[in-house]
Protein backbone atom coordinates (compact mmCIF):
# COMPACT_ATOMS: atom_id res chain seq x y z
CA UNK A 1 0.00 0.00 0.00
CA UNK A 2 1.38 3.59 -0.64
CA UNK A 3 -0.07 6.82 1.06
CA UNK A 4 0.73 10.27 0.19
CA UNK A 5 3.78 12.08 1.52
CA UNK A 6 1.80 14.50 3.89
CA UNK A 7 -0.01 11.35 5.88
CA UNK A 8 3.61 9.30 6.16
CA UNK A 9 5.05 12.79 7.95
CA UNK A 10 2.00 13.01 10.11
CA UNK A 11 1.96 8.94 10.99
CA UNK A 12 5.75 9.43 11.57
CA UNK A 13 5.55 11.85 13.89
CA UNK A 14 2.43 9.95 15.74
CA UNK A 15 4.84 7.08 15.92
CA UNK A 16 7.92 8.98 17.60
CA UNK A 17 5.10 9.89 20.47
CA UNK A 18 3.93 5.83 20.28
CA UNK A 19 7.35 4.89 20.47
CA UNK A 20 8.03 7.44 23.46
CA UNK A 21 4.47 6.13 25.20
CA UNK A 22 6.23 2.42 24.92
CA UNK A 23 9.68 3.18 26.64
CA UNK A 24 7.61 4.76 29.75
CA UNK A 25 5.60 1.57 29.79
CA UNK A 26 6.71 -1.38 32.43
CA UNK A 27 6.78 -3.63 29.61
CA UNK A 28 9.60 -5.81 29.43
CA UNK A 29 12.58 -4.77 26.59
CA UNK A 30 11.02 -7.80 24.26
CA UNK A 31 7.56 -6.66 24.46
CA UNK A 32 8.27 -3.16 23.78
CA UNK A 33 10.40 -4.28 20.90
CA UNK A 34 7.57 -6.34 19.36
CA UNK A 35 4.86 -3.28 19.88
CA UNK A 36 7.37 -0.99 18.26
CA UNK A 37 8.99 -2.97 15.39
CA UNK A 38 5.01 -4.05 14.67
CA UNK A 39 4.48 -0.35 14.43
CA UNK A 40 7.33 0.70 12.58
CA UNK A 41 6.63 -2.00 9.61
CA UNK A 42 2.71 -0.78 9.26
CA UNK A 43 4.25 2.63 8.82
CA UNK A 44 6.87 1.09 6.22
CA UNK A 45 4.08 -0.64 5.04
CA UNK A 46 1.81 2.27 3.94
CA UNK A 47 4.68 3.77 2.57
CA UNK A 48 5.51 1.26 0.18
CA UNK A 49 8.40 0.25 1.62
CA UNK A 50 7.52 -3.07 3.49
CA UNK A 51 5.98 -6.57 1.79
CA UNK A 52 4.27 -8.58 4.50
CA UNK A 53 5.83 -12.07 5.06
CA UNK A 54 8.40 -11.23 2.29
CA UNK A 55 11.46 -11.72 4.48
CA UNK A 56 10.02 -14.97 5.94
CA UNK A 57 9.63 -16.81 2.32
CA UNK A 58 13.31 -15.71 1.72
CA UNK A 59 14.44 -17.14 4.81
CA UNK A 60 12.53 -20.21 4.59
CA UNK A 61 14.01 -21.00 0.66
CA UNK A 62 17.55 -20.27 2.59
CA UNK A 63 16.60 -23.23 4.91
CA UNK A 64 15.61 -25.54 2.31
CA UNK A 65 18.12 -25.18 0.48
CA UNK A 66 20.80 -25.56 3.30
CA UNK A 67 19.38 -29.31 4.25
CA UNK A 68 19.95 -30.54 0.72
Amino acid sequence: MKTDIQNVSVINDLLLIYKSEIELTTMKPLTKKMYTEHAQNFVRWISGDFVPGSRLKTGHSAEVNNQD
